[in-house]
């Protein structure tokens, strides 16, 4: 499937990486990505149709497992069944990538009142 660290041990983003998995393990693998994945991921159908939304829910253990996606300008968040899922593009811009938790809490730290 591809590894999420380079050889010289950095982290690497899926930004841009297409994905098409070819048996069950590789789908579930790439649904989860496409959940972790902070950006727009394009899921290509069987049918040929093209998804494109941010990933914000899954069920890989419903009897059919199933992504939700927030779709641009919809109001409903639309269904996609792994069955039906062809391949996947990380197509959005990765808003977490090179950023950490001690990045965002040092952003917002107030400076402290001396008295």
């Amino acid at each position: 499937m591809g590894s999420d660290v380079s050889s010289a041990g950095t982290p690497q983003s899926w930004e841009g990486r297409r994905l098409r998995p070819s048996n069950e393990k590789e789908l579930h693998e790439a649904m989860d990505r496409a959940f972790d994945y902070r950006g727009d991921v394009t899921i290509q159908l069987e049918t040929g149709e093209q998804v494109i939304g941010f990933v914000f829910d899954r069920q890989e253990k419903d009897p059919q497992p199933y992504i939700k996606l927030f779709l641009p300008g919809d109001q409903q968040p639309r269904i996609v069944l792994y069955q039906d899922v062809a391949g996947i593009v990380f197509s959005g811009q990765d808003t977490a990538f090179g950023r950490s938790w001690e990045d965002w809490a040092q952003k917002w730290k107030k400076p402290a009142s001396s008295s």
